[in-house]
């Protein structure tokens, strides 16, 4: 399986996969986040320091994980998402390596993670991976972490 740059008739196969996840496992917190970015990846996604990946299995898209241009400074990570049927496997760990040396290539001195409080999988890889918490909301039954990677050259 090999990480790849996200094309553009990956589009409904990646919006199947996160928007079957959010579903499944964090219907409530599907609230807190907004999905507009899937109806057109490679706008959102296409500018000169940004990228979205996708991993696929045949005809699946099975993992996904995007880079959003924040700041001069800062990355955002985003929708960091694996099919429940291939986890465990290391291929989370695998693309936020990839995110994190394309960050570097661009130049960013952070990349930030936002997860709610019930995304216990993303967050433990996270950290795993070096983000250091940073912020913690309450929203009144969940809250919403801010995770960050201070990049070096």
């Amino acid at each position: 399986m090999e990480i790849r740059k996200f094309q553009k008739e990956d589009g409904p196969k990646v919006t199947e996969l996160i928007l079957s996840i959010l579903e499944k496992e964090y219907p409530f917190d599907r609230k807190a986040y907004s999905d507009t970015d899937l109806k057109n990846i490679c706008l959102t996604y296409g500018g000169p320091r940004e990228v979205f990946f996708v991993v696929s299995n045949g005809e699946r898209v099975i993992a996904t994980t995007g880079i959003k241009e924040d700041s001069k400074e800062t990355a955002l990570l985003r929708r960091v998402f694996v099919d429940s049927t291939e986890r465990g496997k290391g291929l989370g760990s695998q693309m936020i390596k990839k995110a994190v040396s394309f960050c570097k290539e661009k130049g960013y001195r952070e990349i930030v993670f936002r997860a709610t409080s019930k995304m216990t999988q993303a967050i433990t890889l996270c950290q795993k991976m070096g983000f250091k918490e940073a912020e913690k909301i309450d929203l009144g039954g969940f809250f919403i972490y801010k995770f960050s990677l201070k990049l070096t050259a």
